[in-house]
């Protein structure tokens, strides 16, 4: 076996991986989300409606004391796409936002706000984003979930009692952090 179908079928083997570790975890899907086919092997889970996504990832395996330079490397990654797609203030738009646990996993909690125009309009994704390690297999998860597109105006507003958003979309994560579990 060449070099190159080597490499193929060791990716072939890690993303493989990716679903059956992941098959032991119980992810939950908030209500009034349907799941879809996200198509991408990385991909575990991607459930959308109510104006919201829902997502799983894993990036694989992770080596002790790795999580912090995983998290800034994912951050890069995101940030270069955002500027590939014309979004403004890509470099400013991660904010750490705390650490949090459910018992079994360790959270970091970030938020992204993701700002591009459509036509004449400014329109604003607001994200949120929890990274974790599950434990037993050391694989490196992004749980986001995701509002919108919105008006920039209204979505940016600095009366932050008039903006939900941000309210219902730390609401929503808290329950999906708080019942992600292990499968019995």
């Amino acid at each position: 076996m060449n070099n190159t179908s080597q490499q193929m079928a060791a990716d072939a083997a890690r993303m493989m991986n990716y679903k059956k570790h992941a098959e032991q975890l119980a992810v939950p899907i908030l209500k009034g989300l349907e799941r879809v086919d996200g198509g991408n092997p990385q991909t575990v889970l991607i459930a959308k409606g109510q104006g919201l996504v829902e997502q799983l990832t894993s990036d694989g395996r992770i080596e002790e004391g790795q999580f912090d330079q995983r998290i800034d490397a994912v951050i890069a990654k995101t940030k270069q796409f955002m500027k590939q797609n014309g979004c403004e203030n890509a470099d400013e738009s991660f904010t750490y936002r705390e650490d949090y646990s459910n018992g079994i996993f360790q959270f970091k909690l970030y938020s992204c706000d993701m700002l591009m125009r459509a036509g004449n309009e400014k329109k604003l994704i607001r994200q949120l984003f929890a990274y974790f390690v599950e434990p037993k297999m050391q694989d490196f998860y992004q749980l986001s979930l995701s509002a919108g597109p919105f008006s920039a105006p209204a979505a940016q507003s600095d009366d932050s009692q008039n903006d939900q958003v941000p309210t219902v979309l730390n609401k929503l994560m808290k329950m999906l952090m708080d019942n992600l579990k292990y499968k019995n």
